[in-house]
């Protein structure tokens, strides 16, 4: 029995540590990469030579802050004859229509506000905006969305290479400081910008879409036949279509936009059990990338694996756990499993103390917040080990929403005017 639980050990732990120095590379390159970082360069001073944009904005009982992200998108410094917005209600009880509508004769000939009828999620939405979209390039904010004032004439500029198809900017937590929560999750999403797109950018592997804060030219965005109404991670799952056609994909760190970050356990853990099922069936429909390798393909692929790397993680606690519990002696692969425990726990606090001091002013008392990310991977490996269990037993698939407060942190930029 002793040998059965060892020969899982060891296959198991392979895995992680493959997986662990893969993505420990990218990091490595996206931390070096992040001072070297420059500005894009102006776009032209011609109003004729920039592009026009179909902004899209789908949005479901959002009363909290859809206003917000409406008028911070009509703030954007660009010209307003060249910005389409398009609002799509998915027939909301609260009052977002209600305040959508007052937004709308505020800028009648910038906004366009539709209201389903029948609401079966984000993609179809999407889709059915896009059909009333007529820029050149398509962007779409979150509801609870506040893009930098400047975000469109940075991606006017990128798309001036005719070799770029999307872009997938980079978004921050309004709300970090609210509770320890937001604290954690606001850090785990500056690694994966800051660093793992960071590092993905710069070693031209794939390059994900996020849901938000992405913009694709509405030509080849046509052509794709929009959004995957089926996928609980629509977003992902375009960008593999773009990869699998050859298309580029760009991550541009200095195109920004505000979002509000989960404050309750609740609300986290509807949102990535949908983003986790979401990957993995996504992953599962997407192996064929691999009959046409390359490193864009072969990294997808790996990035997609995430969510079952989680539950492989915790399919190692449990199995170590097991093995310390009822085999009393000690052995290699048990304490060579304990050593990885151990190694996960200080490279987790490493991110975490890398992100603290990469910000300025440094402030001491930040480090007290860094031992709270270990716990905050524990939980992510349990929401990832539920998402793994729906996805087996194929319960009922929902596009469940994110819930919303419209609070932000106290001193955030948005307070001061900078966002909206």
């Amino acid at each position: 029995m002793l040998m059965f639980f060892e020969i899982i050990s060891i296959v198991l732990l392979s895995v992680l540590l493959f997986w662990s120095v893969y993505n420990g590379s990218i990091i490595y390159v996206g931390i070096r990469n992040k001072r070297k970082i420059q500005s894009t360069p102006a776009p032209s001073s011609s109003v004729q030579e920039l592009p026009t944009f179909s902004i899209i904005v789908p949005t479901k009982n959002e009363e909290s802050v859809i206003r917000r992200c409406l008028l911070g998108i009509m703030n954007i410094d660009y010209p307003k004859d060249k910005m389409q917005v398009i609002v799509v209600d998915g027939h909301s009880v609260d009052n977002t229509f209600n305040i959508c509508e007052e937004v709308r004769l505020q800028y009648p000939s910038s906004i366009r506000v539709i209201r389903e009828q029948i609401t079966t999620g984000k993609p179809a939405a999407l889709n059915l905006a896009l059909t009333y979209a007529n820029g050149d390039i398509v962007g779409v904010f979150d509801a609870d969305s506040l893009p930098e004032i400047n975000v469109l004439s940075k991606v006017s500029s990128y798309f001036n290479d005719k070799q770029i198809t999307a872009i997938q900017g980079m978004t921050n937590s309004i709300n970090e400081r609210n509770n320890i929560l937001t604290r954690v999750i606001s850090t785990e999403e500056k690694a994966w910008f800051q660093m793992l797109m960071s590092g993905r950018e710069k070693m031209h592997l794939f390059v994900p879409l996020n849901g938000s804060c992405q913009f694709i030219r509405r030509n080849v965005l046509t052509e794709m036949g929009g959004w995957d109404e089926n996928s609980l991670t629509e977003d992902v799952e375009l960008a593999l279509r773009l990869v699998e056609k050859n298309h580029l994909i760009k991550y541009a760190p200095d195109v920004c936009s505000g979002q509000e970050t989960p404050s309750a356990l609740k609300s986290l853990v509807k949102q990535r059990v949908r983003w986790y099922r979401g990957y993995m069936e996504t992953a599962l429909k997407y192996g064929r990338l691999l009959n046409h390798i390359n490193k864009r393909t072969v990294d997808a692929e790996i990035s997609l694996a995430g969510p079952f790397m989680m539950v492989i993680s915790l399919i190692s606690y449990i199995n170590w756990a097991l093995v310390a519990i009822f085999f009393s002696q000690s052995t290699p692969v048990l304490n060579f499993t304990g050593l990885v425990i151990a190694l996960t726990a200080v490279s987790l606090v490493s991110v975490g103390i890398g992100l603290t001091t990469s910000e300025k002013p440094i402030k001491p008392q930040n480090i007290l917040w860094i031992p709270c990310v270990y716990v905050y991977w524990l939980v992510q490996m349990v929401i990832a080990g539920w998402a793994f269990l729906k996805l087996v037993f194929r319960s009922k698939r929902d596009w469940t929403r994110t819930t919303k407060t419209g609070v932000a942190s106290p001193g955030n930029p948005s307070k001061r005017g900078l966002f909206s």
